[in-house]
């Protein structure tokens, strides 16, 4: 097992860390992803997800049963990759643990978190090698409104993660004397499963865990399966949907 303690500190260029936190963030969310290959919704879902990351497509893995994890430009995620721990310190500081099976992985996905290329989702749709399915082979239409449908869920699915992720930095740097405040909690996004068209969000908070749900076609878009004591996947979901996303 390979384990890295890194700390950055953007005191002297504070307005690299907003971006900083949303790469390194979409970087986590994306090593996280994954479906069962067995449920043709979930993964017709999933394949439109993918097409929307820039550099990302799939591969297959059994886990019992056969699952579908992402590819990031050549670098191929599992359940056991990586795991990635953060913690904001202050409004300058943030704390990152990386645990990896794979002894150089940890350098990796360090350099992928700090190198100077933008993390690009849901703006274009890329080239994959997604699974298709006899239907879809005759019915590429963009006029079909069933992938019409697929593809306005998909666009607000990312706008909800985008979303979650201005939540995050926004309650991690608030001041601890704020009773919602994030601050020096350690945070793990330690699984992003797709169930038919729901994202589902699995993170600890100071190793307790909360469940957050992403429905685009609900009228809120956030629901809370499982929370802690402290009611904290409320929190992030409230603070959510302070922003309307219709």
């Amino acid at each position: 097992m390979a384990i890295e303690e890194i700390k950055y500190d953007f005191r002297e260029h504070p307005e690299q860390f907003p971006s900083y936190f949303t790469k390194i963030m979409k970087l986590i969310i994306i090593s996280k992803l994954n479906c069962l290959e067995k449920n043709i919704t979930s993964l017709k879902y999933f394949n439109e997800l993918i097409s929307r990351i820039e550099g990302c497509d799939i591969h297959k893995i059994k886990y019992g049963k056969p699952m579908i994890f992402t590819k990031f430009f050549g670098y191929e995620f599992n359940y056991h990759t990586v795991r990635v721990k953060i913690k904001i310190i202050d409004k300058y500081t943030i704390d990152i643990s990386l645990e990896s099976i794979i002894p150089d992985f940890v350098k990796t996905f360090d350099k992928l978190s700090t190198d100077t290329n933008e993390i690009n989702w849901n703006t274009s749709k890329y080239s994959t090698n997604g699974i298709e399915f006899g239907d879809d082979r005759d019915r590429k239409s963009q006029d079909d409104p069933n992938l019409q449908s697929i593809e306005k869920e998909a666009k607000l699915t990312f706008y909800l993660l985008d979303l979650f992720i201005q939540t995050l930095y926004l309650l991690m740097t608030q001041s601890g004397a704020n009773t919602s405040s994030l601050s020096g909690r350690n945070i793990e996004i330690k699984d992003i499963s797709v169930s038919r068209k729901i994202l589902n969000i699995e993170m600890l908070v100071d190793e307790k865990t909360v469940i957050l749900d992403f429905l685009p076609k609900s009228k809120n878009g956030v629901v809370v399966s499982i929370d802690n004591d402290e009611k904290i996947g409320e929190t992030i979901r409230t603070v959510m949907l302070q922003n309307n996303y219709n």
